[in-house]
């Protein structure tokens, strides 16, 4: 099933490229700050295509399509167009993910950004591959060393927003200084060691399920705030279920969770 991920995401991301710089049409999905554009939606079509003509049997948990469960032994995760708003304003920011549960474990996860033409690939106990070289988190243990890739929640209500600013203003003080794709992009320069940590505060299974994978197996940790680890329950979680997560390598981790905790309860 690996060779059906890797047929998956280079093709996708090949359709994405033909988009690209295109002003492709755009609409709204929900709040002001979500979109969906003809490319996700191509994308996706080819993608669930291709799983469904080697795989029927199979269930898949796609971004724009939904949740078509059918055997629950194996459910193929899909984001299409990871990054759309970098995507539709010309912003080489985004990329592919796909992921492969078994049993609601991640077994195998790919994440394809299509500028550069960049692939990490994941398989459970081989390690993370980056256009065919082994990748680590990175090797420093000092938080005030580090950048540290930042997701925020625009949608949310005042108070929310409120925490979120005094979050980033608590976490500034801990780190060298932040990047901020909001997209797959923090993830994949985690898992090779170019940023310390991310912190994404709003993300939906589509967004992580490849991380979740990989950054164990690069030698990092991805969890909740309390530093619970995430866990996939498909068979009694919303689908749509939100996710605030915090990834970084086994040193920084718990360096991330302390200002986080510290920081939330000095609110």
């Amino acid at each position: 099933m690996k060779q059906t991920l890797l047929e998956c995401v280079v093709p996708a991301g090949e359709i994405l490229l033909r988009y690209f710089g295109k002003n492709p049409a755009t609409r709204r999905k929900g709040d002001h700050s979500n979109i969906v554009t003809e490319a996700d939606l191509a994308a996706e079509r080819w993608i669930v295509g291709h799983i469904r003509a080697l795989h029927p049997t199979h269930s898949i948990v796609a971004e724009e399509t939904g949740y078509d469960q059918r055997d629950p032994e194996f459910t193929w995760v899909i984001d299409p167009l990871d990054g759309t708003s970098n995507f539709a304003a010309g912003l080489p920011w985004f990329g592919v993910q796909v992921a492969l549960l078994h049993r609601g474990d991640p077994v195998l996860g790919a994440m394809y950004l299509p500028v550069p033409g960049t692939l990490y690939c994941a398989e459970r106990g081989a390690g993370v591959w980056r256009d065919g070289t082994r990748v680590h988190v990175t090797a420093e243990a000092d938080l005030k060393n580090v950048l540290c890739g930042l997701g925020l929640d625009p949608a949310g209500s005042q108070m929310e927003l409120q925490r979120q600013v005094h979050l980033l203003t608590q976490l500034v003080q801990h780190v060298r200084n932040f990047r901020a794709t909001n997209c797959l992009v923090d993830m994949c320069t985690t898992v090779d060691g170019r940023l310390g940590a991310f912190i994404n505060l709003n993300t939906k299974i589509w967004d992580i399920a490849p991380v979740s994978l990989m950054l164990p197996e690069a030698g990092g940790r991805l969890t909740d705030l309390a530093g619970q680890p995430i866990v996939f329950r498909l068979d009694t979680d919303p689908v749509d279920r939100t996710y605030a997560v915090v990834g970084a390598s086994a040193a920084l981790h718990p360096q991330v969770l302390a200002v986080i905790r510290s920081a939330l309860a000095n609110q």
